[in-house]
């Protein structure tokens, strides 16, 4: 278990980053400001990107769209117990260039359902 802002600091240690994958659970930031907060993520973000569970969030991939060297994903894969469309829709647009390969799982009650 990790807040938001403990995920951002690790990402933004490691530059250049190919196949990024984000699961478990995160810890809420107790209101603290989220805004902004991918803008000190650098370098390029590349290869497949997945997220699941809490870690598949708008604040999530809000943080990652706002990365300054931009998303250059091939394959994303969201498996969210929520629907996160919007989120992953902005997301994907970020990655207009580069995406050949999306994948979304939306579980409710244990039951999944994809597109």
């Amino acid at each position: 278990m990790v807040t938001l802002v403990q995920i951002r600091d690790i990402i933004a240690q490691l530059p250049n980053l190919d196949d990024l994958s984000l699961s478990g659970y995160l810890i809420p930031e107790g209101g603290r400001a989220l805004a902004r907060i991918g803008t000190v993520l650098r370098g390029r973000f590349g290869g497949k990107l997945l997220l699941r569970n809490e870690c598949a969030d708008k604040d999530v991939m809000g943080m990652l769209l706002e990365a300054r060297g931009g998303l250059r994903f091939t394959g994303v894969h969201i498996r969210c117990t929520d629907k996160c469309l919007l989120p992953t829709v902005r997301l994907v647009e970020g990655c207009d260039k580069t995406l050949v390969k999306l994948s979304y799982m939306v579980t409710f009650h244990g039951r999944s359902h994809s597109s």
